[in-house]
């Protein structure tokens, strides 16, 4: 498992948010727990208007989903679905997106 690797959602609300990204430091690797943020499908993302940095979009496998960093949560590993892919290449935007919510801007 690494930072910002990519999950199938398999959790009841994955209808809506396929996706897990996993935004975690590596450093924590040993925790039976990992930090992530649901990746949303655009069409069933929250009405509001929300500051573009701090919901980036992204596509993966083929379905247009946008990171919602105020739905973080910790999930056991044993209920992370597959690993579909990386977002590593996008990590300062996601960092960035998390810096918004924790106010380091």
């Amino acid at each position: 498992m690494a930072r910002f690797d990519v999950y199938a959602n398999s959790g009841r609300g994955r209808a809506s948010t396929p996706y897990l990204v996993d935004v975690q430091s590596d450093f924590l690797e040993g925790l039976s727990t990992r930090v992530v943020v649901p990746l949303i499908q655009a069409d069933a993302f929250p009405p509001g208007k929300l500051p573009a940095d701090f919901t980036p979009s992204f596509d993966i496998g083929g379905i247009r989903c946008i990171l919602h960093p105020a739905f973080v949560a910790t999930v056991p590993l044993s209920e992370l679905g597959p690993k579909t892919g990386s977002l590593v290449e996008h990590r300062d935007r996601i960092t960035a997106a998390l810096d918004r919510l924790l106010g380091a801007y």
